[in-house]
């Protein structure tokens, strides 16, 4: 593996604001100060509405050129009660094309009640192949499982062959309520470190209040061990209580420099990029 897009889960947490963020930082500069320090970010607020092209034109205006967005696929078009609505992807899908060489992946994140069926062909297992289908090219995809069902043996088996013919990714999902295998499906990996809304609740974000190191440092070593291209990880404030400071401890795992954060800097006009290619001394393949 040559390359790694570290980052967080949104750019917007207010827990940031005075830790991250100085104090009192309009909201519409907050993504350019976020791109100083992470050349990634996955996009949260897509989930809840598509965002219209201004929108989508700005955030590109306000990045680097080697800046990449992940963004969450709209909810609406992953309900299992609607038939697929084909268009709508589509439009969704060029709007965020709009972005170009800054679009990452498109997620389709589904909830934990999108269970699997006892058998492929019939009910979720089924609209979930047709959404594979019906996905427009040009774009690259990883889909979000979160109830075991889909991890056993048989549906496992269907859900991998079906998603190596559409060259979609199995996001491999940190979560304290399911174990998500590190099942390989295109030559690139997308890892989201996400925990739950109990163990660190948002009125105690803003700084590290669990020590994840152990399981951050086991996905790293999957990742390591995979034979991809490349890889996105991103962490959510309720992984540890602080998502910058949690990707910065899986830059670490990963033998990467640390990331100077904006608290910690002497000088807070001169932050240190992130370095995202892994050491060129490493050998071709898995590291």
């Amino acid at each position: 593996m040559r390359e790694l897009w570290t980052g967080c889960s949104s750019w917007t947490s207010p827990a940031w604001n005075g830790r991250f963020y100085p104090r009192g930082i309009p909201d519409g500069d907050r993504l350019a100060f976020y791109a100083r320090y992470f050349d990634t970010v996955e996009v949260d607020s897509t989930y809840y509405a598509a965002p219209n092209s201004f929108v989508v034109r700005g955030w590109a205006r306000k990045t680097p050129e080697r800046f990449r967005f992940s963004l969450k696929m709209p909810r609406h078009l992953l309900d299992p009660k609607r038939p697929v609505e084909e268009g709508a992807l589509a439009e969704f899908v060029e709007n965020a094309q709009l972005l170009g060489g800054k679009l990452g992946p498109i997620v389709m994140q589904f909830a934990p009640w999108f269970r699997a069926p006892r058998s492929t062909g019939v009910g979720n297992a089924a609209q979930l192949d047709r959404l594979l289908r019906a996905l427009p090219g040009r774009a690259q995809y990883a889909v979000e499982l979160r109830d075991a069902g889909w991890f056993r043996p048989e549906m496992a088996a269907w859900l991998t062959d079906r998603l190596v013919e559409e060259k979609v990714a199995l996001v491999w999902s940190s979560l304290t309520f399911l174990e998500v295998p590190p099942i390989r499906t295109t030559d690139w990996a997308y890892l989201r470190f996400i925990g739950d809304h109990e163990t660190v609740p948002a009125g105690q974000h803003g700084e590290l209040r669990v020590d994840r190191t152990a399981e951050t440092r086991r996905w790293a070593s999957r990742l390591k061990e995979a034979e991809v291209e490349s890889a996105f990880a991103y962490f959510n404030n309720h992984f540890a209580g602080y998502g910058p400071a949690s990707a910065n401890i899986f830059q670490v795992e990963m033998g990467l420099p640390a990331l100077k954060l904006p608290s910690e800097e002497a000088s807070p006009g001169a932050p240190d990029r992130l370095q995202r290619r892994l050491p060129v001394d490493d050998p071709p393949g898995p590291l």
